[in-house]
């Protein structure tokens, strides 16, 4: 999303408004997943915010061709699957996931791919759970101390508070709770050696500044830099869905961690690896 912060008054206002009703750890919702392929490992696709498991149509077979199990999913409240209740932090959406995977019988290991808030979320998963991880895969991901953002314009206060309103609960409640799901995250134990993959876009988004391009940059490096085993790389020419902007890297790596061999040759002019 493009930078534009949330004044914390609107957040408190909006935290206000939401319910905090509390989700039994034996009720969580059920989740509406999509299953490709077939294989000893799975990758688990993790939407971004205001997302559903059809951000994947493109490259879920592509990974999973000859290669691997793979299952992407919608989290709670969205469209597809179960009303969502309680608090929208990390604790609770991994929880979640968790418990999907469990009810279908999807056992580890898996590899984790996560977009955005979705790989906010994931660093998570991968952090307490380490020992379930076979890879992470982080796609443009938000970063623990980043609080995210609206992606429209407006000039005044009130308009942006205004459009927030008109935002869908559910995307609503995770901008209210990514601040608590950061801290969770950045809280947590050190993933271990879990191979890690980080893809950052290299294009400027609308509006974006020289300064807000360096701080995004410099984001993408400290989420590398807490994966000991991580890998950074900067995708030129994409935008913040690099699983559109260029699939090619999304697969290929997501491949990768998973063991599969190359689906088709690497596009290295597209790829610049960042020194760590």
């Amino acid at each position: 999303m493009n930078p534009l912060r949330l004044p914390h008054a609107l957040m408190l206002v909006l935290t206000g408004m939401a319910s905090s009703v509390s989700a039994s750890t034996e009720d969580f919702a059920h989740l509406q997943v999509r299953i490709e392929g077939h294989g000893v490992r799975t990758v688990v696709l993790a939407a971004g915010l205001g997302d559903t498991l059809d951000v994947w149509n493109t490259i879920q077979p592509l990974i999973a061709t000859h290669c691997t199990r793979t299952l992407a999913y919608t989290r709670a409240g969205y469209p597809g699957s179960e009303p969502a209740i309680g608090t929208r932090d990390a604790a609770t959406i991994v929880a979640e996931l968790r418990s999907e995977l469990k009810r279908r019988g999807v056992a580890p290991p898996y590899v984790l791919v996560g977009h955005s808030l979705g790989g906010l979320y994931m660093q998570y998963f991968a952090r307490q759970y380490p020992g379930e991880i076979q890879g992470l895969l982080l796609v443009d991901s938000t970063h623990w101390n980043q609080q995210l953002q609206l992606s429209l314009q407006v000039e005044h206060a009130d308009d942006r508070f205004r459009t927030v309103l008109f935002l869908p609960w559910i995307v609503r409640r995770e901008l209210i709770d990514s601040e608590a799901a950061g801290q969770q995250v950045h809280e947590s134990p050190h993933a271990g050696n879990v191979p890690t993959i980080v893809l950052a876009r290299a294009r400027a988004l609308i509006g974006e500044t020289a300064e807000s391009r360096a701080l995004e940059a410099r984001l993408q490096g400290d989420i590398a830099a807490d994966f000991p085993a991580a890998r950074y790389l900067r995708i030129d020419d994409s935008g913040h869905y690099i699983q559109r902007d260029h699939p090619d890297a999304v697969v290929a790596a997501a491949r990768e961690l998973a063991g599969c061999a190359p689906l088709v040759a690497k596009a290295e002019h597209r790829v610049r690896q960042v020194a760590r």
